[in-house]
């Protein structure tokens, strides 16, 4: 797995994560699992996010950006499954911002550094991901 329950509480203490989740370590490891779905579905048209998400948790070559965003999801997670009406404001704030980040990578806002990019056969990089401006030229429908 990506994340692991130490990585976990390095964004909480683990007091605390044994209060929320009641040591039910299998509420811990669905929150990180569904927190990699969710970043997995926002960089996936762009990066090579399932080769990231291929690396153990014991290895230090991981994108520290992407196991950021992993944990702060996952923490939230936590919250939603087991507390959300205890759920402190610094894990929400946290939250949206990370997938306000995930949405500016989408969008080619913003991007996550050490990560690889989707590229074609020739070496180009390639996107999946299609851009819809919405803006168009107003037409005129009448006699």
């Amino acid at each position: 797995m990506y994340l692991n329950t130490e990585d976990i509480t390095k964004g909480m203490r683990t007091e605390v994560l044994n209060i929320i989740t009641r040591n039910n370590n299998e509420i811990t490891r669905q929150a990180i699992i569904d927190a990699q779905a969710e970043v997995e579905a926002y960089l996936c048209a762009r990066y090579d996010i399932l080769g990231e998400f291929e690396k153990d948790a014991d290895i230090d070559d991981r994108s520290q950006m992407v196991v950021k965003l992993v944990r702060s999801i996952a923490i939230y997670n936590c919250y939603i499954y087991s507390a959300p009406v205890n759920m402190p404001a610094n894990v929400k704030d946290s939250y949206e911002n990370s997938i306000k980040f995930l949405r500016d990578v989408q969008a080619e806002k913003a991007s996550i550094i050490w990560l690889k990019r989707l590229t074609t056969e020739d070496g180009k990089v390639s996107s999946n991901y299609i851009y819809y401006t919405g803006e168009s030229q107003k037409r005129q429908h009448h006699i």
